[in-house]
């Protein structure tokens, strides 16, 4: 059976939904806003998880209200076993204030978080032996590059979502053999493909938003046009994509620009539709 682990940030987003961005020193309110599980990792394990994957997520979340939330809802309603390194701390998970302007479909994100204290890191080691593959969205050092060395020496495909810039990225980037990364996550004074062809990388796609993604493998190279939809919200479109492409690549056993374009078209239908999920679920019932 094809078992996916994920590993990194799971949070709570607040999300506000409004026209235009409120004034500094000015109160704003709008009647619509909605709560979603938030954070890269969380939200790749879970579109793995609606499209049809059998996900495992490695995190940190603590044993607050709000964390045992987050759990029951990651559990309940898609599935997914969480194994929660911090469940003995009493901190507030992630949280994160969203505004997305509905007008021109961008969003601004206020993110809290804190650092825990991780223990039985030795939890995971017989879960990345049965995986089938191991993604880390790298945003959580203290457990992230332990975790991709465990995963490296047991020789399981290892996929990275970087995000933005990071000091210890070189030392994650230097384990994977895929990386799907946004044209903006850019290392000090270099370029980002060049210094990933430097590493034993295999496969790199770089994502610009509506604009063509450029993809890289081996001694090939190419893009993969990204369709034209009316866009209503864009808020996890990048962890959508990143989902998706573990399925394609992994459940399904596609290849690497296979995977990719059909992960691609998942992610940019998703933002059709406000939130993080509705366009996933649309996208399995064929409801566009």
């Amino acid at each position: 059976m094809i078992k996916g682990l994920f590993c990194g940030l799971t949070g709570l987003d607040i999300t506000y939904y409004q026209n235009e961005f409120p004034s500094e020193n000015f109160k704003s309110k709008t009647n619509d806003y909605q709560t979603f599980i938030g954070g890269p990792a969380a939200n790749a394990a879970i579109t793995y998880s609606i499209l049809g994957g059998d996900a495992t997520l490695i995190t940190c979340l603590g044993n607050s209200t709000i964390a045992k939330a987050i759990k029951t809802e990651l559990t309940d309603d898609y599935h997914i076993k969480v194994i929660d390194l911090a469940e003995d701390e009493n901190r507030l998970p992630s949280l994160s204030s969203v505004l997305v302007n509905m007008q021109k479909a961008t969003r601004t994100i206020w993110s809290g978080q804190q650092q825990f204290s991780i223990n039985n890191e030795t939890i995971y080691e017989n879960l990345i032996m049965e995986s089938s593959f191991c993604f880390s969205d790298c945003n959580i050092p203290e457990i992230s590059i332990n975790f991709l060395k465990k995963s490296r020496m047991s020789q399981k495909p290892i996929i990275l979502d970087p995000g933005s810039w990071k000091s210890h990225f070189p030392e994650c980037l230097s384990l994977a053999d895929e990386i799907i990364a946004s044209i903006n996550c850019t290392p000090p004074e270099r370029d980002l493909v060049t210094f990933l062809k430097s590493t034993s990388v295999q496969n790199i796609a770089l994502t610009d938003g509506e604009n063509d993604t450029l993809w890289f493998s081996n001694s090939k190279h190419g893009r993969i046009h990204i369709p034209k939809v009316e866009a209503i919200d864009t808020l996890a479109a990048g962890d959508i994509l990143h989902g998706a492409y573990c399925y394609y690549r992994y459940h399904e056993n596609e290849p690497f620009v296979e995977a990719l374009e059909k992960a691609t078209l998942v992610a940019s239908r998703s933002v059709h539709y406000a939130g993080p999920r509705e366009g996933v679920f649309k996208f399995m019932n064929n409801r566009f």
